[in-house]
């Protein structure tokens, strides 16, 4: 059996569906993916995608993300039209409509079956539930959120059938999808996740090495911004330090406007609340650390007493089932993907 994986940041969610399918017998997997960093899929043979021009200058803004799916779906079905062309004849598809990959393989493979992964679709709720930044408010502001979703509305007419990670992320999808989407989240690796009680850390900035017995909270998003959060928890730590003088707060993430909008002070989030909290945090228990390799992600969850995940109403992130699997103590907002998972009082 013949299975095609595509995905622009392979392996992305299939992380542990794609080898776990390659391993199996009689099993071929392939997958496509743009990015040119080491991927370990075992068994997986992977073929990178170029995409062979930019997006075009002074597009209409609502455009700007359509244009790039255009972009992204030619440049990988030239690459689908190459691999038929020797002879590779997929039984499945497992694709995310959401980037535009999967825009034109019927045209490719017109009886091959496409799984779609529908992570999301795009609504109000998650921009109008915390409204100090952003907020849908126009009617501007609504036909921008429809037109980001129009990639997705042409790709449900190709797909087969759906899986969706939550009940939540399943809810934002039109009730037509619904009927043909099952709920399968992607999986955590509860062998390789687990506590691990010796876990040390040496400050580089100043001499104190952390272990379990610390008191460590710990915060992670791709970007440090409002949707995840992020000013909400930074409002919160003048009390958290004053109320426990030996903790230390591990921020993990790069500067951004993440999945909402730029600050119309051209500022980045970090930099406003760190300017608004001036004065009122103790630094040498304040660490940004950036992005992290994932096995050192890993370890500082290992190393965390309690991980805080604010998040409006929106994608699940890894992080959270991550910090959970690895026996830190979640504090986390009463948002409905959250709740979904944490039992308040019982596992969070």
């Amino acid at each position: 059996m013949n299975v095609l994986f595509i995905h622009q940041n392979f392996p992305g969610q299939y992380k542990h569906l794609a080898p776990t399918i390659a391993a199996q017998p009689g099993m071929k997997v392939v997958a496509f993916a743009t990015h040119e960093r080491p991927i370990h899929a075992p068994k997986v043979e992977v073929r990178r995608y170029k995409l062979h021009r930019g997006s075009t200058k002074d597009i209409h803004p609502w455009g700007v993300d359509f244009e790039t799916h255009l972009i992204r779906g030619e440049a990988c079905a030239k690459t689908a039209w190459d691999l038929k062309q020797e002879g590779f004849e997929p039984h499945i598809i497992c694709a995310h409509p959401g980037w535009g990959e999967a825009l034109f393989l019927k045209d490719i493979w017109p009886k091959t079956r496409i799984l779609g992964y529908h992570e999301y679709h795009y609504t109000a709720a998650h921009t109008n539930f915390d409204t100090e930044f952003t907020a849908v408010s126009d009617w501007q502001s609504y036909a921008r959120l429809r037109a980001k979703n129009a990639t997705f509305q042409l790709g449900y007419d190709d797909i087969d059938w759906g899986m969706s990670p939550t009940h939540f992320q399943w809810s934002t999808l039109p009730e037509r999808i619904q009927t043909k989407t099952t709920i399968v989240h992607d999986g955590v690796d509860t062998q390789a996740l687990l506590p691990k009680p010796e876990i040390k850390l040496e400050l580089q900035s100043q001499p104190i090495t952390l272990d379990r017995r610390s008191q460590v909270i710990t915060f992670c998003s791709r970007h440090l911004e409002p949707t995840r959060g992020f000013h909400r928890l930074m409002r919160a730590l003048p009390e958290i330090q004053q109320n426990h003088p030996q903790a230390h707060v591990f921020l993990v993430g790069r500067e951004g406007n993440g999945y909402g909008g730029p600050h119309p002070s051209g500022k980045t989030y970090k930099e406003l609340m760190l300017a608004e909290l001036a004065g009122q945090l103790d630094p040498s228990r304040l660490h940004f650390v950036g992005p992290l390799p994932y096995n050192k992600l890993i370890s500082l969850l290992q190393l965390s007493s309690v991980h805080l995940y604010f998040t409006v109403p929106f994608v699940l992130s890894w992080s959270m089932l991550e910090a959970m699997s690895c026996g830190a103590l979640v504090v986390g907002s009463n948002t409905e993907p959250v709740a979904e998972v944490i039992q308040h009082g019982r596992n969070g």
